[in-house]
């Protein structure tokens, strides 16, 4: 239904569209189970985010009647680069906040009372006598209160609830960015299918857990890039002909557990390259974007 709407809505606006492009890519993971599959009896569930912009988080199901305790120390991020980050950042934080506190003492002068003294008298003695001239000294003492953020190298969920781990990553290779590059970086169509170990883009993830707090065991996600293509638009205003050759390039384009539609446009032109139902409208993407889950 998504692709019937999808191609009537632009195939009604295909006079006037002006993009360059569009770009395509789906993601997979080889740990990858559907929510209704999980059993009761599993003692952790992992669910793993990846939004349009190649933002990675991860949420964490204690699916037992215990604590259970996630030790960040031990539990690692990779995107394929060959770096592994934990998810323990030992770096200490602080933010300052300085008040400063002013009070003001002194006194007033009165000309006329001066004038006098020196002997001015006549009309420029009585106007000095209604003007006063006022003197003050200031002192000041400045607070400053700092607040330290210190990072926890565990983390505890209680029996059937949900936590973070607490940091966010940008995936390399994934997103609207990273498509908007592969469309501004050649002059023709590309298709491309990836097997997990050819992929150009991948997420590694370690977490390691216990439910006693003694014994750590892990569980391992592995997510991959399987896809890339990008359909030129060869005639301006022909949307429509690049969307049916990346349908073309990959029939299954749609039914991918996560996928990504980018549409470039010309150089000057706004985000509103076409008419999207009103929640998408201003988006020059489309996006399937479920969470991967796995389970132990």
């Amino acid at each position: 239904m998504l692709f019937i709407t999808t191609a009537l809505l632009l195939s009604s606006c295909a006079t006037y569209l002006d993009v360059k492009g569009v770009a395509y890519q789906s993601i997979r993971s080889e740990n990858y189970a559907d929510t209704k599959e999980i059993p009761s009896d599993v003692s952790i569930v992992v669910y793993c985010n990846i939004d349009a912009s190649g933002l990675f988080d991860v949420t964490i199901l204690n699916n037992t009647d215990k604590v259970m305790t996630i030790d960040r120390t031990k539990t690692f991020f990779s995107d394929g680069t060959g770096n592994s980050i934990t998810y323990y950042d030992p770096t200490i934080i602080a933010n300052s906040q300085s008040v400063t506190q002013g009070n003001t003492t002194g006194g007033s002068v009165n000309l006329g009372a001066i004038a006098g003294a020196v002997g001015v008298g006549g009309a420029l003695g009585t106007a000095l006598s209604g003007v006063t001239v006022g003197g003050a000294n200031s002192t000041a003492t400045t607070n400053t209160n700092t607040t330290y953020v210190i990072d926890q190298p565990q983390i505890h969920i209680p029996p059937h609830g949900l936590s973070s781990l607490g940091r966010v990553f940008q995936i390399s290779g994934i997103g609207k960015g990273f498509l908007s590059q592969a469309i501004n970086s050649t002059s023709q169509d590309v298709n491309n299918s990836f097997t997990p170990k050819q992929t150009y883009a991948s997420v590694n993830l370690c977490v390691s857990y216990s439910t006693d707090n003694e014994t750590f065991e892990t569980i391992v996600t592995d997510i991959y890039a399987n896809s890339l293509l990008v359909s030129k638009v060869r005639t301006t205003g022909k949307v429509n002909d690049a969307l049916r050759r990346i349908y073309t390039y990959k029939n299954d384009a749609l039914s991918e557990s996560w996928y990504l539609l980018f549409f470039e446009s010309k150089a000057g032109d706004s985000n509103n390259y076409f008419e999207w139902p009103q929640e998408y409208r201003g988006n020059n993407f489309y996006s399937e974007t479920k969470s991967f889950i796995n389970y132990k």
